[in-house]
């Protein structure tokens, strides 16, 4: 199905499926989210919860409340992020890690958000719009 796309955690107990479109393509510099991916940055996919489906392993998914309004899911097994919710700036939407998407897609960064938090390292892709809240 051309309209779906597929992910799994890094062993693979739990597995999704979301259904495009997607309301958004983002590479996140916040330090939330720099230290929850221990990465120069995030980069999501943000989809309507109601297209957002886990099709495997629940039983092995856990779920970190950072904040009253972010939330992240993730492996009990291997550790690997699965979903955050962002209820703050999305509400009733989910945030897919772009790094465990397993099918083909084409799904480029649009903008790239907090960058005035962004790690001292990291150089600003000046081909993608800044927006900080």
């Amino acid at each position: 199905m051309e309209n779906l796309i597929t992910g799994q955690c890094h062993c693979g107990t739990v597995q999704w499926q979301a259904v495009l479109p997607h309301k958004m393509a983002l590479n996140c510099h916040c330090n939330m989210c720099r230290s929850l991916s221990g990465a120069d940055f995030s980069s999501w996919v943000v989809f309507a919860a109601a297209n957002f489906k886990l099709t495997s392993g629940i039983e092995g998914l856990t779920t970190y409340q950072a904040s009253d309004t972010f939330s992240k899911s993730f492996c009990t097994k291997c550790g690997s992020t699965v979903s955050c919710i962002n209820d703050a700036k999305f509400p009733n939407h989910v945030f897919i890690t772009k790094g465990n998407i397993t099918s083909e897609f084409s799904l480029p960064a649009k903008i790239q958000v907090c960058t005035t938090d962004k790690a001292n390292w990291v150089e600003i892709d000046e081909n993608i719009a800044v927006f900080n809240p």
